[in-house]
């Protein structure tokens, strides 16, 4: 009898590592860290098997410095980044050391699980090739809400969507967009995915007319196809810049014409 006690122990005490339980099911280091950047708020979460001590993200280097403190030799952190606050290509320093790492790809979260060995502290740098990848778009489409108003709308090239931010939503709300190709493609078999907060909602797609209800609760809504336009926001800056050149010349040439007339 005891020795079948002993083995039921012995089970369950197994059974967690061989259903592969995620790491942050199995510790109780978990670390939630808000950033703000430039009127958008994002969430990095960590979890692991030490401490995170410190936590920095600075924008002009694309990079995110974890400051971290162990008491074991193997190490296991995993974090959840999400795509818009850094994306790209991204590197991982360990100490100033390349870091052993696993990534998957999410459709707006990078998830990154780091195995080291060592006690004591160790620096973690992870460096993206892409910070805020999005522009506004809010004048270049066609557009109508009911109960409620359009704040911004934004395109992410790295995520392939469009953002609306919402502003003072009602509970019978309703956002009306048109979608053209050259802006955003759907999947293949015509569909998008729209996402309100984070969660899928249901929509109506009658030929590039898209229809998406909203209550009072709802802040972002995310339409995701399989390309959105990155030449975009280029051909906007260019565009820009040559009114501004042509404005200068246009200037120019009057008060060359005043002078002559003078």
């Amino acid at each position: 009898m005891k020795i079948f006690f002993i083995l039921l122990l012995v089970l369950l005490v197994s059974i967690p590592t061989a259903l592969g339980i995620p790491l942050s099911d199995r510790t109780a280091l978990k670390f939630t860290f808000p950033v703000s950047v430039e009127e958008h708020d994002f969430v990095v979460e960590v979890a692991g098997n030490m401490s995170v001590e410190r936590f920095d993200f600075n924008a002009d280097e694309k990079m995110i410095i974890l400051k971290l403190e162990s008491s074991i030799k193997d190490n296991i952190l995993e974090m959840a980044i999400p795509k818009t606050l850094l994306g790209g290509e991204l590197t991982f320093l360990l100490d100033d050391n390349e870091a052993l790492t696993n990534i998957k790809q999410g459709s707006n979260v990078t998830f990154i699980t780091v195995e080291f060995s060592g006690t004591g502290t160790h620096v973690l740098q992870v460096i993206g090739s892409t910070h805020l990848d999005f522009f506004e778009i809010r004048n270049e489409l066609d557009y109508d809400t009911n109960d409620g108003y359009i704040d911004m709308i934004e395109v992410s090239p790295d995520q392939k969507s469009l953002i609306v931010t919402l502003f003072d939503p009602g509970d019978n709300g309703s956002l009306s967009i048109t979608l053209p190709e050259h802006i955003i493609t759907p999947f293949e078999d015509g569909t998008f995915v729209v996402l309100i907060d984070s969660e899928e909602s249901d929509y109506i797609l009658e030929g590039d007319m898209m229809t998406i209800p909203f209550d009072s609760h709802a802040e972002k809504i995310e339409i995701i196809g399989t390309h959105v336009v990155p030449e975009f926001a280029q051909v906007a800056s260019i565009v820009l810049a040559t009114s501004f050149i042509g404005l200068v010349i246009i200037k120019r040439y009057i008060r060359l014409g005043v002078s002559l007339v003078k």
